[in-house]
């Protein structure tokens, strides 16, 4: 009988006499497929992070408008003006609206000449003018003039932002 050929110890491979070249092939296709499939994971988790993340944003994206705040001019005006025929009267509450504190301060202190001007404006004013809606706005646009006016006059924060009439009542 022929001797079987002894195996090394050292040959720890035992397909290494085969010469068969699909376990080298099936390990390059794993390695090229494990490495794409780690690549799209970060590119995934890196655009996921940048896209999504709320992260520090630059000023200009995260502008954080301020809640209006309101401060209404109490008691409310009453003025006389020019009607058809008669003297008329009006009453007018008016609600100043800005978004800073400081606003409202200045507003406060000044308080005695915004009135006296607004009553002086709203004097001038006739019952034709005040009874259309568009009356009304130009009314309002001089208001707002006239209160930023006096705070500018005065050193005063002028952030006036808007005014409301919360009543008008003419008579």
């Amino acid at each position: 009988m022929a001797k079987k050929p002894e195996k090394s110890k050292l040959d720890l491979n035992p397909n290494a006499g085969k010469g068969s070249g699909k376990g080298g092939a099936l390990k390059l296709i794993l390695i090229v497929l494990v490495t794409f499939v780690v690549a799209a994971a970060v590119g995934g988790a890196a655009a996921w992070y940048f896209l999504v993340m709320p992260g520090d944003r630059p000023a200009e994206e995260q502008t954080v408008v301020a809640e209006p705040l309101y401060l209404p001019l109490e008691p409310p005006l009453v003025v006389n003006f020019s009607g058809s025929e008669r003297i008329r009267f009006a009453q007018v509450g008016i609600v100043v609206m800005a978004r800073n504190e400081d606003v409202f301060t200045g507003v406060e202190r000044h308080m005695p000449v915004i009135r006296n001007n607004l009553m002086l404006l709203l004097s001038q004013k006739t019952y034709d003018q005040l009874v259309t809606s568009e009356g009304k706005e130009v009314l309002r646009a001089e208001v707002l003039d006239e209160i930023r006016g006096v705070l500018e006059q005065r050193g005063a924060p002028a952030n006036v932002e808007a005014i409301y009439f919360n009543n008008l009542v003419m008579q």
